[in-house]
């Protein structure tokens, strides 16, 4: 089980099975606060790739992140973990993105979070608005119960 695995959809989440690394432990033996950023972003960037319909390079993610919040329930340790996201409230030219951290082997929330990211041009450095069938693709996401 690692990152580099796709995703899967069930109920109605995306889970992307991980492994908590050495790297991701602080001197208190849990993983470091800062790092369930990172979880986030593996997670998002996985679904972004599953309903957009793929890319590798940076600029194929169509987004940035204008927020992000973080509620720490349950302390991880290197253990295998399941990310999950799914998609929520889509609006004009942003959307946001729903968090649970799970400890895999007990199936217990150790975090939740959501992040909002805005559409963005590359080219023009600037937002844009989210087209009707990106919409559907979110709605229809937020919705999948597998």
């Amino acid at each position: 089980m690692s990152s580099s695995n796709r995703g899967f959809f069930r109920d109605e989440w995306y889970v992307v099975p991980h492994d908590v690394i050495f790297r991701d432990i602080d001197a208190f033996g849990h993983v470091n606060n800062a790092v369930l950023l990172t979880y986030f972003e593996i997670a998002r960037t996985l679904l972004w790739f599953e309903i957009s319909g793929g890319g590798r390079e940076a600029t194929d993610i169509g987004f940035i992140v204008v927020r992000a919040e973080v509620d720490f329930i349950k302390q991880i340790s290197m253990e295998p973990i399941e990310i999950c996201v799914r998609a929520g409230d889509v609006r004009t030219s942003s959307f946001d993105t729903h968090y649970e951290i799970r400890k895999a082997r007990s199936g217990e929330v150790a975090a939740t979070g959501k992040v909002v990211v805005v559409m963005f041009d590359w080219e023009r450095q600037s937002k844009k608005p989210i087209d009707d069938d990106l919409r559907r693709r979110l709605e229809a996401c937020s919705q999948v119960v597998y």
